[in-house]
């Protein structure tokens, strides 16, 4: 294997499979699951994938896309809620689901998604969550975020991160309601960078990676921070914020003590914003 071409070996087990692919300066992260769910054993692997990533200095950028033709990634695998919800299972989401996004946010180096078909629950915060969005111009292509109707807080990044990308406004359509999103329409919300026909999909976005890597490597990962400090100063908050809120509902859920709803508005107004209106 040369320098140009570094493979990292995938976790032996079969629902973990998360590749790790790095050739001339891009890092490629390939989720390869069952409709590219993701479990506990899953995300973990797939955030080592993102700091490897991160840390290895033959990389400038990462592109991170799935196996199959029809799901980018249907979310958290349902195999977690086999036993129905309880405090392990959400302390787990919370922790690790979260830990993607923050991740792959926080990371100084450009995140490409290449998103060849639907994007649902985590899935679409992942997609969200990175720094450019190519996607295969298909009609059947949907972004959901359905965390309102399976009746769970949107914490992990949901929140977070469709404001970051398609404002208050859509982001409200979107965790509000649960609805599927066409793909035309999250075009037209601004969660597109460009539409590509199917068949060149792989190749635009490896063009487009091979752009970025030609930059001046301290630049590039410097300009991504500035931006993000500068616009999204309070994201760390964001994130802190979510699980916070999330954490009163289940608490709620589990019928643990909790503060009266208003009251704990009122505390979050106090503590992440500039008091209440």
């Amino acid at each position: 294997m040369t320098e140009e071409e570094i493979i990292v070996e995938n976790d032996q087990n079969e629902e973990t499979r998360i590749q790790l692919k790095i050739k001339s300066k891009i890092a490629y992260i390939t989720i390869n699951t069952k409709m590219n769910t993701i479990n506990i054993d899953v995300a973990k692997l797939l955030v080592k994938r993102l700091r490897e990533a991160e840390e290895n200095p033959k990389v400038s950028c990462v592109v991170l896309k799935s196996e199959g033709e029809s799901v980018f990634s249907a979310g958290f695998d349902l195999a977690l809620f086999a036993n129905g919800l309880n405090q392990e299972v959400v302390d787990n989401i919370l922790s690790h689901g979260r830990e993607i996004s923050r991740t792959i946010f926080f990371m100084k180096k450009p995140v490409i998604a290449q998103i060849q078909g639907k994007t649902i629950g985590l899935g679409c915060i992942i997609a969200l969550s990175c720094d450019f969005r190519f996607v295969a111009n298909k009609p059947d292509i949907f972004f959901q975020l359905p965390e309102i109707d399976l009746k769970i807080f949107p914490a992990t990044g949901p929140t977070a991160m469709s404001l970051h990308v398609l404002g208050p406004v859509h982001a409200k359509e979107m965790l509000l309601t649960g609805k599927k999103v066409p793909l035309e329409q999250f075009d037209r919300w601004g969660g597109v960078t460009e539409l590509v026909e199917p068949e060149l999909l792989g190749k635009t976005v490896k063009k487009f990676a091979r752009s970025l890597t030609q930059k001046p490597t301290e630049l590039l990962h410097l300009v991504k921070p500035a931006i993000n400090i500068m616009a999204y100063n309070k994201a760390k908050d964001w994130y802190d914020m979510e699980n916070e809120m999330a954490r009163h509902y289940f608490d709620g859920f589990f019928e643990n003590p909790r503060d009266e709803i208003d009251a704990f508005i009122d505390k979050m107004w106090k503590k992440y914003g500039f008091g209440r209106p």
